[in-house]
């Protein structure tokens, strides 16, 4: 039983021992293929390191280096053993063959913009360099042009007035000669031709070159009054507010040219009014006339020469320059008073207004100085002027201020159907000799105080 019982656990614990050996000698050698595993991973690992270390490192550096060289770049990748082949190594191959490309291509579209801005830059400087020699060259003609002008104009108006003084010294010795007549004309279109070239020498830059005492606003009116061809046809009101010195003859100049285009463009039968407006910041000086309308557009661009907003020069004028508003506009700017032009007035004509503030004004009446005397040489009577209602409106005997601005009165006399004499009838020596003796006299105190460019002039004109 016993022998039995040993025998039967012999033959069950036999297999048993050995399946329990074969699961160990199995247990064994499957640790052993794991442990084989993990070191051949943990050296794949220690690869995969050097070799991003070196592609980082080394590798994509010398691409970089020799795409800046314009080189053609080494794109091989070193892999060590356990990477040849794999799957990790060819991603690595590919990442540097990448990076070259991408340089290249970088490397090119920057050289490539580096030249188009290159030649950009290169156009642009030809460019600039052509128009700032195009402006140089041109404000050089332009301030060429302008001291021409300003030169030429300077020139007619001391010619003008050397002129105009002989013509006086011809006018004393024949006060009663039938030449009379003949250089009273010359006398009056000298003083046109000298306000004339004034204006060109105003627009190009200059000043008007004449100087007078502080003067009343009738004075100035009356002064302005003998620069114009008709005067016969100005009916001018009466103002005891003083002018300052050195704005006389920018006013007398700018009422000279705005009467001067009042009568131009008026019938020869017509009148033009001359009023002052006095208000609380100065006084207005307000020109009417019976004659032609502007246009809206010839309105409008006149304003905005007169108002500043639109400069104009002798460049601007084209081949018949208009000199006129021009120059107005320029003496306002540098003065400091305002012209306005509107229409239609009260006569169906037009309205001009210069309004002289009160910094340009002094308080109280005009200074009046004794009045200059004409004499007459000894062996030749003064002739009484006698006026004759039958021929029509005339000026009565001049006045003259202590500038020697001409003043002229005018009878009120109703117009016939012959309408307003004009400077193309007869002799007539009374009013010849009054025109004479305000013309005259203003020329000599011109002469007197002639100070184109002083320091004086350039200081009032700020």
């Amino acid at each position: 039983m016993n022998s039995g019982i040993a025998v039967l656990l012999l033959a069950i614990g036999a297999p048993l021992l050995l399946l329990a050996m074969a699961v160990m000698v199995f247990a064994m050698r499957n640790e052993r293929q794991q442990r084989l595993r993990a070191d051949a991973a943990i050296r794949e690992r220690l690869a995969c390191e050097n070799a991003l270390i070196q592609l980082a490192q080394l590798t994509l550096p010398s691409i970089t280096d020799a795409v800046r060289r314009h080189e053609i770049p080494a794109v091989g990748v070193d892999l060590p053993l356990e990477l040849q082949n794999s799957q990790v190594g060819q991603v690595l191959q590919m990442i540097a063959t990448g990076h070259a490309e991408g340089l290249r291509v970088v490397s090119e579209e920057t050289r490539a913009m580096v030249e188009r801005y290159g030649e950009q830059r290169r156009v642009s400087e030809v460019v600039v360099a052509k128009e700032e020699a195009q402006a140089e060259l041109s404000a050089s003609s332009r301030a060429a042009t302008s001291a021409a002008v300003r030169s030429f104009g300077t020139s007619v108006v001391s010619l003008g007035t050397d002129l105009g003084q002989v013509v006086s010294v011809a006018l004393r010795e024949h006060r009663d000669d039938a030449i009379y007549e003949t250089l009273t004309r010359i006398d009056h279109t000298v003083q046109q031709m000298i306000r004339q070239a004034q204006s060109y020498v105003i627009v190009s830059g200059g000043l008007p070159g004449r100087r007078w005492p502080q003067q009343s606003l009738t004075d100035v009116a009356g002064g302005a009054t003998g620069r114009v061809r008709e005067f016969l046809r100005v009916r001018s009101g009466q103002s005891d507010r003083v002018v300052i010195s050195r704005a006389v003859e920018p006013l007398v100049h700018t009422l000279a040219t705005l009467l001067d285009n009042a009568l131009r463009y008026s019938p020869p039968s017509s009148f033009v009014e001359v009023g002052f407006q006095e208000g609380h910041h100065g006084v207005t000086v307000i020109v009417d006339d019976a004659g032609m309308r502007m246009s809206p557009e010839q309105l409008e661009d006149a304003r905005q020469v007169l108002s500043g907003e639109r400069a104009v020069d002798i460049h601007d004028l084209g081949p018949a320059p208009k000199v006129g508003f021009p120059g107005i506009a320029a003496l306002a700017r540098r003065y400091g008073f305002s012209v306005h032009v509107d229409g239609p007035n009260i006569f169906g004509g037009m309205r001009a207004m210069v309004y002289v503030p009160s910094a340009l004004l002094v308080s109280g009446a005009a200074p009046r100085l004794p009045e200059p005397e004409l004499v007459a040489p000894a062996h030749v009577p003064v002739p009484v002027p006698v006026l004759d209602e039958a021929d029509g409106p005339r000026a009565e005997v001049h006045e003259i201020t202590s500038g020697g601005l001409p003043k002229r009165r005018r009878r009120p006399v109703a117009p016939d159907s012959a309408g307003v004499p004009t400077e193309s009838g007869h002799a007539r020596p009374n009013l010849a000799a009054a025109w004479h003796s305000g013309s005259r006299s203003g020329r000599l105190a011109a002469a007197e105080r002639t100070t184109e460019g002083t320091a004086d002039e350039h200081t009032g004109s700020r």
